[in-house]
């Protein structure tokens, strides 16, 4: 099914609409929470915490590509899980967030920040549509999908040397464009 059909059923309030989703996204949904909790039942859990975020949301939302809603719902529902293990579990997803913190503002920390976080969301996006494709890849896989630098680097043909220089190449390219642009907040 389509993702038109998936988000009427959603409209509709017909529950078939989880399973089309968990048909069509299940695995990919799967693998987003994986990546980012190390634990398969967690990321299962996760998985159907997704279905009930979207099931919630649509409607009112009527997202323009569903993918990337669901995986955005998973991910962020990942990270909230995060918070509740231990520091030494919770150290992937920190060190993650800690490489951008020098050009990432904690948009977390105020709600008032609303507008500036709709900034650099948009901020962002520009950063990423000037990239190559590989290097676009890259910082996707690391920092949207938190693969690991050997699993990035390995999905890309790069060493593991190579991914780390590139990466920091590009957090220098990014701070430096939020510096520009004025949605530098550090």
């Amino acid at each position: 099914m389509d993702d038109g059909g998936i988000i009427a059923l959603y409209f509709a309030r017909n529950e078939s609409a989880i399973r089309e989703t968990s048909v069509k996204y299940g695995a990919y949904l799967n693998e987003v929470a994986y990546r980012i909790l190390r634990d398969a039942s967690d990321a299962e859990e996760i998985v159907g915490d997704t279905y009930l975020g979207a099931w919630n949301a649509i409607p009112p939302s009527k997202p323009d590509a569903l993918r990337y809603f669901l995986a955005r719902i998973a991910r962020n529902l990942s990270f909230n899980r995060l918070d509740y293990r231990t520091a030494k579990r919770r150290a992937h997803a920190e060190q993650l967030l800690s490489e951008l913190d020098e050009c990432v503002p904690d948009a977390r920390a105020d709600v008032e920040r609303t507008v500036e976080a709709r900034e650099l969301t948009e901020a962002l996006n520009r950063f990423l549509d000037g990239l190559d494709d590989l290097s676009c890849a890259l910082f996707l896989a690391r920092y949207y999908y938190a693969e690991t630098i050997r699993e990035a680097a390995a999905d890309y043909g790069l060493s593991e040397r190579q991914a780390k220089y590139r990466l920091s190449v590009l957090r220098d390219r990014l701070r430096e464009q939020l510096r520009e642009e004025g949605v530098y907040f550090a």
